[in-house]
């Protein structure tokens, strides 16, 4: 039986690198993949990891913001992690989970 994991706390950091974060993504993604793929009857479900830069301002292109997420049935999102850079290069990575895809018909 798959364990939940907590969804991790946000992590502030003043530089890079952050690899040690990025372990903790993928191990978050793939305890919500297990958990999801216990719950379903079929296991032969799509997941994909995917991610995307987000330009609020094309005048402030030296912030890059990243959100990156694991996505299911190409129609949910079920755990995700949102990067963020400040003006001062201080970083931010804030996590989340949705699991509601539990509760409809598949």
């Amino acid at each position: 039986m798959v364990e939940l994991m907590k969804v991790p706390k946000s992590i502030f950091r003043q530089v890079s690198p952050a690899s040690d974060i990025y372990k903790l993504m993928q191990d978050f993604f793939i305890n919500a993949k297990d958990y999801v793929q216990e719950k379903l009857i079929e296991k032969d479900y799509l997941f994909k990891i995917k991610s995307a830069e987000l330009a609020y301002n094309p005048d402030e292109v030296n912030l890059v913001n990243r959100i990156t997420y694991l996505e299911f049935k190409e129609k949910y999102v079920i755990a995700g992690m949102l990067e963020t850079r400040t003006r001062f290069n201080d970083l931010q990575f804030t996590f989340f989970r949705d699991l509601s895809c539990l509760q409809e018909d598949l």
